[in-house]
């Protein structure tokens, strides 16, 4: 349903229809500024079968690259994950997720993929044993059933809630997955120079280009305080996230808050254009205002 009040039936599930735009994608990262879904048609997909989850331990952001691309060649990856050693700290400090090895390292990939057939397994285990004779693994380890997979999941999905205590200022970004080693370095560089006594937790899906940059707020500062410190270097976290080609918000949309630093990510023709739609589907502008830019 359009901001005019106008009812659009898209598509109508089917799976090829080249007569004229998709408006679907349109609705998609609208974040309900041209109109609202009232009714979804969602095909399902098989559930992924015998899943199994290996954890990396590496010195060098390069080596996580070199190994997911070593992978990806090789095996069809469900999931490749990547945390620093920030993150694994304050991980272990809380006791409720296992050290997946050993060794302590600066950077840690988790990968997922399909493995029903033995063949599968020798080719994962020959790939890492070449990635170690190539010195980009230090360590690793793999599950042996799914409820040590899941066990290693957590090293992931727990991140944000362990840190949540910490009063993160974060930032979901994204560039090509061929610039993250370079973009990485540019931006712990301008967080390092500015705010030398902050901690940097960097995780996300590397997989895909994005990245997470959590900020995490010292005792010896108030919440008020951090957030305005941080807000000061935004213009050179985002400046670097343009040099790139980048995008301010990979995921979590516009908003309010990435408003000011639109223009980062989209040219002022491609903001001319988003509004000119603004107006077609919400005349009135009445759907979510003040949200991705003013009209």
């Amino acid at each position: 349903v359009t901001g005019n009040g106008d009812i659009l039936e898209l598509n109508r599930g089917m799976i090829k229809n080249a007569t004229g735009y998709d408006l679907r994608h349109l609705f998609i990262g609208a974040e309900g500024t041209l109109g609202i879904v009232t009714k979804a048609q969602v095909k399902l997909e098989r559930a992924p079968q015998d899943l199994t989850v290996m954890v990396f331990g590496m010195e060098e952001f390069e080596h996580v690259m070199n190994v997911l691309s070593a992978f990806q060649s090789q095996i069809d990856l469900t999931a490749f994950e990547f945390f620093d050693e920030v993150a694994i700290e304050k991980l272990m400090a809380t006791g409720h997720v296992q050290q997946p090895f050993e060794a302590r390292t600066k950077y840690y990939a988790l990968l997922e993929f399909e493995a029903p057939y033995e063949p599968i397994m020798d080719k994962a285990m020959a790939m890492f044993e070449q990635c170690m004779e190539n010195g980009w693994i230090v360590d690793g380890v793999m599950s042996q059933s799914i409820a040590q997979a899941a066990e290693l999941w957590k090293l992931r999905e727990y991140i944000s809630e362990t840190i949540s205590v910490f009063t993160p200022y974060k930032n979901d970004v994204s560039v090509l997955i061929s610039y993250v080693p370079e973009f990485i370095k540019d931006i712990e560089s301008v967080v390092n120079a500015n705010y030398p006594d902050f901690e940097i937790c960097w995780f996300g899906h590397i997989g895909d280009g994005n990245l997470h940059l959590n900020i995490l707020k010292p005792d010896n500062l108030s919440k008020d305080e951090f957030f305005e410190k941080c807000q000061s270097v935004n213009d050179l976290v985002f400046s670097t996230v343009q040099k790139y080609g980048g995008s301010v918000s990979a995921e979590h949309g516009v908003g309010m808050t990435k408003k000011p630093y639109l223009e980062y990510s989209r040219s002022h023709t491609e903001i001319e254009y988003l509004k000119a739609l603004k107006k077609v589907f919400d005349p009135k502008g009445i759907m979510n205002r003040g949200k991705i830019f003013d009209i």
